[in-house]
């Protein structure tokens, strides 16, 4: 069995010093080298999707621990496609006041775990995460993707099946399950679908919940795959609307919509912005009705988390697009990539170095149990990802997942008189 302790005795890099960080990196890179993955080819700027949108860490494994060491940290395999000729920073916020951070993670995490039994019991590198919070009259709704080993026949090698629900809470760190309106979707002939990856954004008096929606073993029919649309007044009660992109002849997934600080849509020249993973961006006039096209532009980062605008009143035309994958050596790790409604599918600039990412000192990042004894729960050795992002009481909440599995907290301060 894997030592749990084997990773969580090192230091974690330095966040002053991007030389300082890539020493780290080498380090890490040399003791991933000596064991088992030594001598395997290693990619540079690996891009883990497949070509019909779906991802190896889909499928079973026959061996856990080999892909637990796949997915570990390694400058050479996740660098990712951020450029390596970055300048050094002795402090990346402030050498970029745009950004939101640093970040700062709640000691005592993660938030929110798998109910055993329940429709969100999880499975192996599986859990909740990926969820959307919302600060409504007062209280978090952290509407959350919760997976379980699947329980329908189906053609595919998928293991596993997700469904969405909700978690309540007064303070955003204590939740409560709700187990009355929660699971939302798989009900009667859509048991068949997997739900995932939520995107939560308030328009008038309504929300819109975007997902992804997948039927396993024909991920390529586009008119029953691909980013989902419910809307709810309440975010307890949804109506399903239905596939977003009926007509592509591509994988839609991952769409996030352009929000502010407290999660209400933000137009630009008159439409509604929506980034969409491999590339695509989307726009609308009324939140149901979207249309994509290839941004002529590339943005680095891979997957889409969370789109943000109207943030900095000093700067009404600034955004920011977080993004998940390969970074500077994680394998998922949250990016940030600077835009501005002036063309909002042109990158002005990006983070040089991860803002918020998987430490070696937290069993839960790295693909372990968070108690004591720590057994392996996970593949993903170096993974944080997220969905949730929301501002209040002076803070940014990040709900983001460790290792797939937990939901995490962590929060940043508004700076520089951004809007509170």
């Amino acid at each position: 069995m894997t030592d749990p302790h084997r990773f969580s005795r090192q230091l974690a890099p330095p966040l002053t010093s991007r030389r300082g960080f890539l020493q780290f990196a080498g380090a890490s890179a040399a003791l991933l080298a000596s064991g088992p993955l030594a001598g395997a080819q290693q990619t540079a700027n690996s891009n883990p999707q497949r070509a019909d949108g779906t991802f190896a860490w889909q499928f079973p494994s026959a061996d856990k621990k080999k892909t637990w060491e796949d997915y570990s940290f390694n400058i050479d395999r996740w660098w990712g496609d951020f450029p390596k000729d970055m300048p050094d920073a002795m402090d990346m916020f402030a050498d970029h006041p745009w950004a939101i951070g640093p970040v700062t993670k709640y000691p005592w995490n993660p938030v929110l775990a798998p109910t055993p039994g329940a429709w969100d019991q999880g499975h192996f590198s599986g859990g909740v995460h990926n969820g959307s919070i919302i600060v409504k009259d007062n209280l978090f709704y952290y509407v959350y993707r919760g997976e379980r080993p699947i329980d329908i026949p189906q053609t595919s090698p998928v293991d596993y099946i997700c469904d969405i629900g909700v978690a309540i809470s007064e303070d955003g760190i204590h939740f409560r399950k709700d187990t009355r309106h929660s699971p939302f979707f798989r009900k009667g002939e859509d048991r068949r679908y997997s739900y995932e990856d939520v995107n939560i954004v308030r328009y008038d008096d309504t929300y819109y919940l975007f997902c992804n929606q997948w039927l396993w073993g024909k991920t390529t029919d586009y008119k029953v795959n691909g980013i989902f649309l419910a809307t709810s007044k309440d975010l307890l009660n949804w109506e399903k609307v239905g596939i977003v992109f009926p007509h592509a002849d591509r994988t839609h997934r991952n769409g996030v919509v352009l929000q502010n600080p407290h999660n209400e849509a933000v137009k630009v020249d008159g439409k509604f912005v929506m980034y969409i993973d491999d590339g695509l961006v989307a726009y609308s006039t009324d939140m149901v009705h979207w249309e994509s096209h290839q941004n002529p532009n590339h943005i680095p980062g891979g997957e889409c988390c969370f789109a943000l605008g109207e943030y900095d009143p000093a700067h009404p035309d600034h955004m920011i697009l977080f993004t998940g994958g390969a970074h500077t050596g994680h394998f998922y790790g949250v990016g940030e990539v600077r835009l501005s409604k002036a063309d909002p599918e042109k990158p002005l600039g990006w983070l040089p170095r991860s803002p918020l990412f998987a430490e070696k000192k937290y069993p839960y990042e790295n693909g372990f149990a968070a108690d004591a004894p720590h057994r392996p729960i996970s593949f993903f050795a170096d993974c944080v990802f997220f969905n949730g992002l929301t501002q209040h009481d002076g803070k940014w909440w990040f709900y983001y997942g460790g290792s797939e599995y937990y939901t995490c907290l962590a929060t940043a301060p508004v700076r520089h008189g951004i809007l509170a």
